[in-house]
């Protein structure tokens, strides 16, 4: 792979790499470009004084997880580091003891980082496109209050009917490896009674 500054007009470019090291880019302030070949630039968003900082973090990244990258002397990086773990790897991990596992139990545990109600992977992903929604509703772009309804549709229909899928995958594996005698119940227990109201004194009525 190849980072350099072109000298025409200052812009910094990387060439070179395959899908992991271009998610690697994309996660260190690096834009992606298609003309013919896929290539990526550094976001403008990066002020000039920081730009050889981020471009060093990029490089630093790229070798630690394996490439070979020629880059411009200021961004060189000759240094040792931790190889960067990101959020998706760290999911594909997750898929890969799903597909090894060996027993309904390690499947189950595992489905529940999926499947956990308030900040499981797919609850998680819905607070980010609502949270991208609230960032779409303080923009002024004639398109941008249309993207705020859809990100948010897509949290409250098609990630909620997702979750909902995942959730009984997890129950009925749970349920079927279990004997009959064990297995859950076909409708919700009954409602617990209605707990006494307290006077301002503490005390139950």
């Amino acid at each position: 792979m190849t980072i350099a500054r072109d000298p025409a007009n200052g812009l910094i470019t990387a060439r070179g790499g395959d899908g992991l090291a271009h998610g690697i880019l994309e996660r260190s302030f690096f834009l992606q470009e298609r003309h013919g070949v896929t290539w990526h630039r550094l976001s403008p968003t990066v002020s000039p004084e920081d730009e050889r900082t981020v471009t060093r973090v990029a490089v630093a990244r790229l070798q630690a997880a394996g490439y070979r990258v020629l880059a411009d002397a200021e961004f060189a990086w000759d240094g040792t580091e931790a190889r960067y773990v990101t959020t998706g790897r760290a999911i594909e991990n997750l898929a890969g003891r799903i597909r090894e596992s060996t027993s309904v139990d390690e499947l189950t545990y595992d489905l529940a980082e999926l499947t956990a109600t308030h900040d499981g992977i797919v609850a998680s992903l819905g607070h980010v496109l609502h949270a991208l929604a609230d960032v779409y509703d303080r923009l002024s772009g004639p398109t941008d209050p249309r993207w705020g309804t859809q990100l948010r549709s897509s949290a409250e229909h098609e990630l909620r009917l997702l979750a909902a899928q995942l959730q009984s995958v997890r129950t009925n594996l749970a349920d079927r490896s279990a004997p009959p005698d064990r297995r859950g119940p076909h409708a919700p227990p009954p409602a617990p009674p209605a707990p006494s109201s307290s006077t301002a004194s503490g005390r139950t009525r």
